[in-house]
């Protein structure tokens, strides 16, 4: 389709702009390391010109068919141009920027342009994959393109400082970028499917940023770094040691091997340059300690059977980790500061493979932690930050998508069980833990025993925590681990009441019980495999008994090495440089299925594809809501928060809840629940 075409599914306008602002920097004023709300309120602020591009000669009297520069000086009266042309806010126009959150901000607050179609390449660049650069200078290269400019000769230039040369230099960069971005928006917005609802969610994801209606709790932003400061200082005090002692991997690893049993060392993994103190210590050559949150030696020493070791482990995490959260609240008070009060949300729209947002702007809203019991959980005080957010003179509607992924796996794989028992609003995991209990479990309830309330609290937590992790292929030795770190739990694997055992019961009992789920994996690995092996098949998936047709779940083929994994919306997944590669293992070579960011197999492509249709219904019930009326104002993974009138609250929520209890079309047999509150701050 030509790019005119696929605007016009989209509903947006068919003639569109490039609009590329550039403005005054210096090495301690960039909008890189500022963000754009703080650099753009800035009083050190100043529009230095602005370049544009059309896919036409626009209608002014600046008719160019290039690219061209307009000054700042010029600008207001180019605009109003315009506007007098598209509208007051450019509404009938589409907006195509790099990087929108700072040229569509300064539109807003500069010049009090609000464009309702905006397009921003990074976006279209992510969709097809997240996980690479997206900067201009990245995007042009991969695409071939005519190389990027550079701006640090411009590095402390005032408009009025500037010579005939450097004026030229500038109008000459801005209106090649221009041009760039031209060129990416017609070849990348080729690869955006399901066009219609990804523009207007990637466009609602800007307004989150642009139009925040949250406001920010300075106080309790105080009081919470006070307490967190606590936390470092009682970390260090419990094991007699300094910050920097904690936080030095030389002395750390000193005090480490001062408490690890006779004969056991510190952990290692290949270092480039361990450094000759380190090797010294360590006794092998081209290595380092494996003290990296996600090493599999750091999981294990936080699980040592020794209570000195996992002391000297969580005062090394709390040393490390305590300050990255004291720099966030600093960060949001910034940011909260530049806005006047109010907490813009900056999400990155497809900011995971699956299409899920990641957390932006330094300060990652989507992690505020939660009630998890897997590995050690959440600390209060980090679940604590949630309430930095709030309304005033108004009511926030927390609304969460009940065990959403278990219910996407389940209809994937046809476990007309499990489906069931969703529909029919069972407590699936106390039924799936009374079986492996052999014995009857519920919810706890306030009225019951101490004693009893406890069993029932325990034991349908591991079933929950095997429902929720087990669909995607959890093995013992991990889920093993994640109890051996769970300060609740630990004291019962090491009174011996649980052992590895009782996991290896638990993830196969899963397997057993739920059997078409395995068979889930292996299918789809299946088709992933015959796509890559011959890639002019086209593989469909559709669960054994499914009353769709074939193909109307998933669908797989292979497009010049890249497969593509349509999901039932008419998404697409992209899985670059798809191959199968033979990888030796202990006895002989495995056929390992991989893509251009690392291994795959049954059950990770399956994780990927549950949570891409989890996401596809988050977005069907966030333009839900706004359709009906409710502002949608931040969303995390599988909840929803709407601001409404407190008059009206109770009704509202009630109606979020319903949206969230009904998917659209191609999600039929599935079903959904909701839960949801009423509240002033955001809290879980």
């Amino acid at each position: 389709m030509t790019t005119k075409q696929i605007l016009k599914i989209a509903g947006y306008p068919t003639d569109f702009v490039v609009i590329d602002f550039e403005t005054y920097f210096d090495k301690d004023y960039s909008v890189i390391d500022m963000k754009p709300w703080p650099y753009i309120t800035d009083e050190r602020y100043q529009t230095i010109g602005c370049g544009f591009k059309f896919n036409y000669v626009p209608c002014t009297t600046y008719k160019n068919p290039c690219a061209w520069f307009i000054w700042a000086d010029d600008l207001p009266k180019y605009l109003a141009d315009l506007q007098a042309t598209y509208g007051q806010h450019l509404e009938n126009i589409t907006i195509v920027m790099q990087n929108a959150p700072f040229d569509a901000l300064i539109l807003q607050e500069k010049y009090n342009i609000s464009p309702k179609y905006i397009i921003d390449l990074k976006h279209l660049d992510a969709h097809f994959d997240s996980r690479r650069s997206h900067r201009l200078k990245d995007m042009a290269k991969r695409n071939k393109l005519q190389d990027k400019g550079d701006t640090m000769s411009f590095l402390g230039l005032h408009l009025e400082d500037m010579i005939k040369e450097q004026r030229l230099a500038m109008e000459s960069y801005c209106k090649h970028d221009c041009k760039l971005e031209y060129e990416l928006f017609e070849i990348l917005l080729q690869h955006l499917s399901n066009q219609e609802q990804e523009l207007i969610i990637a466009r609602h994801t800007l307004d989150l940023y642009l139009k925040p209606k949250l406001k920010f709790d300075f106080q309790l932003a105080d009081s919470i770094a006070a307490d967190m400061q606590v936390y470092i200082d009682e970390a260090c005090e419990k094991v007699g040691l300094t910050k920097d002692e904690i936080s030095g991997n030389l002395s750390f690893v000193r005090a480490l091997q001062g408490v690890l049993p006779i004969g056991e060392n510190v952990p290692v993994k290949a270092a480039k340059r361990p450094g000759k103190k380190m090797t010294a210590l360590l006794g092998t050559p081209g290595v380092g300690p494996a003290l990296a949150k996600t090493d599999e030696g750091c999981l294990m020493l936080l699980a040592h059977s020794k209570d000195e070791v996992r002391k000297l482990m969580e005062a090394r995490k709390a040393v490390k980790s305590w300050p990255l959260h004291l720099k966030r609240i600093a960060s949001m008070k910034t940011l909260a500061t530049a806005c006047g009060g109010r907490m813009p949300v900056p999400l990155n729209y497809y900011g995971a493979h699956t299409g899920r947002w990641s957390g932006g702007g330094g300060i990652n809203l989507l992690n505020l932690g939660g009630a998890g019991r897997a590995g050690l959980g959440t600390n209060p005080l980090i679940t604590k930050m949630r309430q930095m957010l709030r309304v005033n003179d108004s009511k926030l509607l927390i609304a969460d998508a009940a065990q959403i992924e278990a219910r996407i796996l389940a209809w994937l794989a046809g476990q007309q069980d499990m489906l069931e028992a969703f529909a029919e609003g069972r407590d699936i995991y106390s039924e799936f833990g009374s079986k492996l209990f052999a014995a009857r479990l519920r919810k706890a309830r306030k009225t019951d025993p101490p004693p009893l309330a406890k069993l029932f609290t325990i034991r349908r937590g591991f079933a929950k925590d095997t429902v929720l992790g087990a669909g995607y292929g959890l093995g013992v030795n991990r889920f093993y681990n994640n109890c051996l770190q769970n300060p609740g739990l630990r004291p019962m694997f090491d009174s011996g009441q649980y052992d590895r055992k009782f996991v290896e019961k638990l993830i196969y009992g899963y397997r057993n019980t739920y059997p078409m789920i395995p068979k889930f994996w292996k299918m789809c690995e299946k088709c992933f495999r015959l796509v890559v092996k011959y890639p002019h098949e086209i593989m469909r998936y559709a669960p054994e008994g499914s009353t769709v047709g074939p193909g109307d779940l998933l669908t797989f083929w292979n497009n010049g090495g890249t497969v593509n994994v349509q999901l039932p919306s008419g998404r697409v997944l992209y899985y670059p440089h798809a191959a199968i590669k033979k990888k030796m293992n202990q006895h002989d070579y495995d056929n390992q299925l991989k893509y251009h960011h690392g291994p795959l197999w049954g059950g990770s492509l399956i994780e990927n594809i549950v949570q891409a249709i989890a996401r596809d219904l988050l977005v069907h019930w966030i333009l839900k809501a706004e359709e009906f009326g409710l502002s949608v104002v931040l969303h995390i993974y599988d909840e929803i928060l709407a601001v409404s009138s407190t008059i009206y609250a109770e009704d509202n929520l009630k109606s979020l809840m319903d949206i969230m209890s009904n998917g659209p079309e191609w999600a039929d047999g599935l079903p959904l629940a909701a839960e949801g509150e009423i509240s002033e701050t955001y809290k879980k």
